[in-house]
């Protein structure tokens, strides 16, 4: 019957990753390339340049050139600089469709796949350019969630031992019961991590080359993902610091030394370190502030570790106590639990804190939120974890109510439900792609100058560190050009920081300039100043939001 229960709560949340919810990819995405999509160009080109919106990793980086017959163009020399991968390409190339294609690994470990056409020369007729593509390789999600299901349920489960001992449990003697099953729960802790460990670096590179999980075992696509990936870096750090902690746990247990809390201090250190490496891979390396997502990431799963692995180390060791309602082991449980009630009070805090700073560095608006996959799936989460809180509250005051054992029974049997349901959630959760803002676009609006007056502006490409072009048009209703004006200046202005220049006309009703000023991302204020022969001078403000 539980099995049944859990089975389909597990479908039901299957089934909600399944729905058709669009998404807004935050995975790295071309910004920029040179030639550019459908460019035609008189002559030949000499590189090749992709430039992507966040740093990419340099191991696993493709970029090929092939004209309309698929043979290769460029020289191999393949390069990747911070958000930039490049290529150089043979000399004088013919009149041809062509056609980059790219492979890269973004900051958050994610590989993404595309293609972008150009062509050089007049085409013969009939001839059309291919489409541009973009994809992130979903086949492998399955396989990371699994993955994410192992290491995050030895987490939570070693974690609550180490604090079971160390801080909760306050007992006169250790019964050898006690002894012998928090030997096999230390067993299926750090089995759970060293298989999650061992497994990921396989799963990673499966990501990395886009292989099916055996070819990803080939030993050079293995060393390629050590060497020249972030993730490969940090899992050689994680191997070595899992290695200390089964040495020194083994060590706790030939010593009988369970009781004794400095035994648990190197244990908890290189325990720590692995949760503190693991923070370092994912979302949180694709997000503006890396840095805050990073021990935000950290603090969120020690908190959930905490919280989660506490209870069930608390009723896995001490499950004579849970119903028992008087005696000895009735005192050590209620004891020990009101010791892990408090540390489970902090941990809701941080995990609601911490959430909340990473949703909003990671869900750029509320539309998002409620729209795209991540959003929705966050919200599945957020309610589970709800109900999790109220079922502990209920646990943690229902000391007197023990008449109702049945009820109590079945309320504990739900939490840990919810626990297992939670960290499923949260395992396909960390793969979905997170949510963005639209590419930043040009600027254009319109405004009324005077009656049968008009004038519009645009600023384009609107970005900050390269010059922006300004464009104004002066019309009437028919949008037929007005007559030239002494002067038109444009006067930028951004807090403190406030600069002016003249447009020059560039044809009928038509005046531009160029400008470097939008030095820095947020909202800029504009205003348009127009000096007629005449002497009547108008100020046009306009005002937009520099990403």
């Amino acid at each position: 019957m539980r099995l049944k229960f859990l089975s389909g709560v597990f479908l039901v949340i299957m089934l909600l990753f399944t729905i058709n919810i669009s998404n807004a990819s935050a995975h790295a995405y071309i910004v920029n390339s040179t030639p550019s999509e459908n460019e035609s160009l008189d002559d030949s080109p000499t590189k090749a340049t992709i430039e992507y919106n966040e740093k990419i990793q340099s191991g696993f980086a493709v970029l090929n050139v092939t004209n309309s017959a698929g043979e290769k163009v460029d020289k191999g020399n393949v390069t990747v600089e911070d958000k930039t991968i490049s290529v150089d390409l043979k000399d004088d190339l013919k009149n041809d469709v062509y056609t980059m294609e790219w492979r890269v690994v973004s900051a958050d470990g994610h590989s993404i796949t595309g293609l972008v056409p150009f062509s050089i020369g007049e085409l013969p007729e009939g001839v059309v350019l291919p489409q541009k593509q973009y994809t992130a390789d979903k086949s492998s999600m399955v396989s990371v969630s699994l993955n994410k299901v192992l290491l995050y349920s030895g987490f939570s489960l070693y974690m609550g031992l180490v604090l079971f001992y160390l801080v909760w449990f306050r007992p006169n003697r250790l019964e050898s019961k006690i002894t012998g099953r928090t030997k096999r729960y230390a067993v299926v802790a750090l089995s759970l991590i060293g298989l999650g460990l061992l497994s990921f670096i396989v799963i990673q590179t499966q990501v990395n080359a886009g292989v099916s999980f055996f070819q990803a075992l080939k030993p050079s696509l293995l060393l390629e993902t050590l060497k020249s990936t972030k993730e490969g870096t940090i899992w050689s750090i994680q191997m070595v610091l899992f290695l200390v902690l089964v040495l020194t746990q083994v060590l706790v247990f030939k010593k009988g030394a369970l009781l004794k809390k400095r035994m648990w201090i190197l244990p908890l250190i290189s325990f720590v370190g692995i949760l503190l490496c693991k923070a370092f891979i994912g979302h949180p390396s694709s997000s503006p502030y890396e840095n805050i997502a990073i021990i935000m990431n950290f603090f969120h799963l020690t908190a959930a570790s905490i919280w989660l692995g506490g209870i069930i180390v608390i009723i896995f060791l001490l499950k004579e106590g849970v119903f028992a309602k008087e005696g000895e082991q009735h005192d050590i449980y209620w004891n020990t639990l009101q010791a892990y009630s408090m540390w489970a009070l902090f941990t809701v805090a941080v995990l609601a804190i911490s959430g909340a700073v990473n949703g909003s560095l990671l869900i750029p608006d509320f539309h998002s939120l409620v729209s795209t996959a991540y959003g929705i799936t966050l919200l599945v989460k957020v309610g589970i974890f709800a109900l999790m809180v109220g079922f502990g509250a209920y646990h943690l005051v229902s000391r007197t109510m023990l008449s109702r054992q049945k009820f109590y029974k079945k309320t504990i049997k739900i939490e840990m439900v919810l626990g297992v349901l939670l960290l499923i959630v949260t395992s396909v959760f960390t793969q979905l792609q997170t949510p963005t803002l639209p590419i930043d676009k040009p600027f254009y609006s319109e405004a009324e100058i005077a009656y049968n007056e008009n004038l519009s502006l645009a600023v384009s490409p609107k970005k900050t560190g390269i010059q922006n072009q300004y464009e104004v048009n002066l019309f009437d209703n028919d949008r037929d050009p007005l007559k030239d004006p002494e002067q038109i200046t444009i006067e930028l202005k951004q807090g403190e920081q406030q600069t002016s220049f003249t447009l020059e006309k560039a044809g009928e009703g038509k005046y531009t300039a160029e400008n470097l000023q939008l030095n820095s991302p947020g909202k800029w204020e504009v205003t348009v100043h127009l000096l007629f022969k005449d002497l009547d001078s108008y100020d046009i403000p306009f005002e937009f939001n520099v990403r």
